[in-house]
């Protein structure tokens, strides 16, 4: 077994714990702000500002975030849930308004995307290098192999 072959298990062992990582880490969420001020800024560093597109609600200083503040701040005084104000701004703007995506999808597409290519690599290092069937292993090299190998390398350096 060459060392490429050996390191394959521990790559692909290190690559399972990674994904496990990334799962625990996805299934884990921090629990929801209780006052409506934590939820206000929760939504608005979740939302899109309009005017400047890389900043969020909360973080940008443009009218349009003070506005879409305010109203983040109305909608949850008059008891809409958070879900609903957010879906608010998603029915107003379109999903290009949430930072994060709304769809499960989008964050474990490149773990998927890492395991597939482990799998891949330890295929490759496990069965795309071995020895077609059939194939004898070179035996030891003769002594007329090695005169030879020798007079070319000699030819070589003149």
């Amino acid at each position: 077994m060459s060392p490429v072959q050996r390191l394959a298990v521990p790559l692909a062992a290190v690559g399972l714990a990674v994904l496990v990582g990334l799962a625990a880490f996805a299934l884990v969420q921090p629990a929801a702000p209780r006052t409506a001020a934590e939820q206000a800024h929760q939504l608005a560093a979740g939302l899109r500002c309009p005017d400047c597109e890389a900043l969020s609600v909360a973080e940008s200083r443009t009218a349009a975030a003070a506005a879409i503040r305010a109203e983040i701040d109305g909608q949850l005084a008059a008891g809409r849930t958070p879900d609903e104000v957010r879906q608010s701004f998603v029915g107003r703007y379109g999903e290009w308004i949430l930072l994060e995506p709304a769809d499960a999808l989008a964050w474990w597409l490149p773990a998927v995307a890492l395991a597939a290519g482990i799998a891949a690599l330890g295929a490759w290092l496990l069965v795309g290098r071995a020895a077609p069937p059939g194939a004898e292993p070179p035996g030891p090299v003769s002594e007329s192999d090695r005169r030879r190998a020798r007079d070319e390398a000699e030819a070589l350096d003149a």
